[in-house]
């Protein structure tokens, strides 16, 4: 999207040519400096305010710059004492899942979700080993790639959720694919507030919705804690991989597989298996735009 009359045009040395979306924790804007483009999130002024806030960003710019690779895209630069702070990571030639499935013209289906599965697995297990929970993990989180998928989006939300804001009632995290613990406010979540967020995601994929329903609201969550999640016609056109789903979404955290055990699962089923074709040639020409 092009650049709004009350964008910046330039954080850092990074020149903004666009912007590559926004949600509730900040702006991201497509940014270049010779020979390279990136990624360029900045904070909302509101989240900047809050000095618990800034001391948990520059602590979790930190943990990003140090998570192993695969685990996240590569942190490139950053200004915590910037008013609001910004950080940049490189640019990741992909299309994230929502982008895919409106590209794809419906759900994805068979072999693709495996594949899904597996790669988001993969790097949940990267990021749980580290010690780490995305905690925000959600469509637009997801990027798809010729290679599999990158998991974006990570320090802001957790600086967010350690910051006062929460301690007054601010829950952390896109509703729709919050687990139950996240969204009455736990605040010792782990490893498997995010593979019920997978299992989620998930199920938006193979259904072209969320499984608990739209919103942000007290019924959202209420349902999130306490209902069933609606499986459509995954149960019977993949039963297995509808099961092993079931078992990601347990409202226990304890019955919940790991991100590891996930991939193990999953590696077979999602050998050899493609993106929709749609999906890879937009994915091609993002790739060429980047070269």
């Amino acid at each position: 999207m092009p650049l709004d009359t009350g964008d910046p045009r330039q954080i850092g040395a990074f020149r903004l040519l666009g912007v590559l979306g926004s949600g509730g924790m900040g702006r991201v804007y497509l940014g270049a400096v010779p020979g390279k483009f990136a990624a360029v999130k900045r904070v909302l002024p509101v989240l900047a305010e809050d000095a618990d806030f800034l001391s948990h960003f520059g602590h979790e710019l930190d943990n990003l710059a140090r998570l192993p690779a695969g685990a996240n895209t590569r942190l490139l630069a950053s200004d915590r004492t910037a008013k609001p702070p910004w950080f940049a990571t490189e640019y990741i030639a992909g299309i994230t899942l929502n982008e895919a499935i409106r590209l794809h013209g419906g759900p994805l289906s068979g072999a693709a979700l495996w594949r899904l599965l597996r790669e988001a697995a993969a790097g949940l297990g990267i990021v749980h080993g580290a010690d780490m929970v995305h905690r925000d993990l959600k469509p637009s989180n997801i990027m798809l790639t010729s290679t599999g998928l990158s998991l974006i989006d990570f320090g802001v939300a957790r600086a967010a959720d350690q910051s006062r804001l929460t301690k007054t009632g601010m829950v952390i995290g896109t509703p729709a694919y919050m687990a139950p613990e996240q969204a009455v406010a736990d605040r010792g979540l782990t490893g498997a507030a995010d593979v019920f967020a997978l299992g989620s995601l998930l199920l938006y994929a193979a259904n072209g919705r969320p499984p608990f329903g739209d919103g942000s609201g007290p019924d959202l969550l209420y349902r999130v804690v306490h209902a069933e999640p609606e499986f459509g016609r995954l149960a019977e056109t993949e039963p297995e991989l509808a099961e092993l789903i079931r078992t990601c979404l347990a409202k226990d955290p304890a019955d919940r597989p790991t991100a590891a055990e996930l991939v193990e699962r999953a590696t077979e089923r999602a050998a050899g298996a493609r993106w929709p074709a749609a999906v890879g040639e937009r994915i091609a020409e993002r790739a060429a735009f980047a070269a």
